[in-house]
């Protein structure tokens, strides 16, 4: 019954906002509304312009009216500005599946999109939190939360946990955390790797062997599952998934690069006997398509 409430409540939500959209056009910090999804990737898209040409006014013109009457607002997007390296090259998946959290009742509606994704720059790599209020009418302040609400930008080194995060300034606004926080290192000893089969995944792997190179006929040509053989033929893996530090996972996961291709060998070893479980190959780079899937040679037992 709950699920079907959820339901019908999430359906209200779309109604109210489309039939708004529809109307009225609303325009929200510069933006025009249309629907959630495109909301938010359209907002995202104008941020990520300000950002990538420096231009702090523009980035304070997104933001809900809570941070940017806030203490100390100017000085959190001057350093995420000044602090940000390169221009943007792409960026992993955010125009769609954006997390919504959305509420209706008899006199209000409310929704909050959000997004982690992660930005690659010709300098550095970034992981990104945004979050964005189209509408509020649940809280008594909720005209302040309208807007982007809560930006955070790191580079990989704090982003994987290796360094520890800046404490942000953070204000509260309508039961929400608000703030612009960044936390800039150095992620050239990181992938962002988009290993997803149809459906967008991000791996961060840890560069541990940038001496290692193999060949792509000499990958694809193997067929052995003992990874210490493999090991003697291609030497330590260039870099490690995060993911290994985990306790309870099944497999460790590395990462070969490969010198005459663009893409990458994947190699899953199983953690109980220490044998591959899944090598494949693939462009780590680009998104997930029809002509960019798994090249297996060896497949998931």
């Amino acid at each position: 019954m709950k699920k079907v409430i959820s339901l019908i409540s999430s359906l209200v939500l779309v109604i109210s906002l489309s039939s708004c959209a529809i109307k009225e056009t609303p325009i929200i910090n510069g933006v025009e509304y249309k629907y959630n999804d495109q909301f938010y990737a359209d907002t995202v898209d104008q941020l990520l312009t300000y950002i990538d040409d420096g231009d702090k006014d523009g980035v304070k013109s997104l933001l809900c009216n809570g941070l940017k009457n806030s203490d100390g607002i100017d000085a959190d997007i001057q350093a995420l500005i000044d602090g940000f390296e390169g221009d943007i090259i792409r960026t992993t998946e955010y125009e769609k599946d954006t997390v919504s959290a959305s509420s209706s009742g008899k006199n209000y509606t409310s929704a909050f999109l959000s997004r982690s994704f992660y930005i690659i720059t010709d300098k550095q790599k970034y992981g990104v939190y945004i979050a964005v209020c189209p509408i509020d009418e649940k809280h008594d302040d909720g005209e302040d939360l309208v807007g982007v609400y809560n930006i955070s930008i790191n580079t990989l080194d704090y982003e994987s946990g290796d360094i520890e995060c800046n404490t942000a300034n953070t204000i509260e606004i309508a039961d929400h955390n608000c703030c612009v926080a960044s936390g800039y290192g150095d992620s050239s000893s990181y992938l962002v790797a988009q290993t997803g089969n149809k459906y967008e995944v991000i791996d961060i792997y840890r560069i541990i062997n940038p001496q290692s190179i193999v060949k792509y006929d000499d990958i694809t040509a193997w067929n052995s599952r003992d990874f210490l053989i493999f090991k003697e033929k291609f030497g330590a893996p260039y870099a490690e998934s995060l993911d290994n530090d985990k306790e309870h996972v099944l497999a460790d996961v590395y990462m070969y690069e490969i010198s005459d291709s663009n893409k990458y060998a994947i190699v899953a070893v199983g953690r109980d006997d220490g044998s591959i479980n899944a090598l494949s190959v693939k462009d780590i780079d680009s998104r997930w398509s029809e002509d960019n899937k798994y090249e297996y040679i060896l497949e998931n037992e």
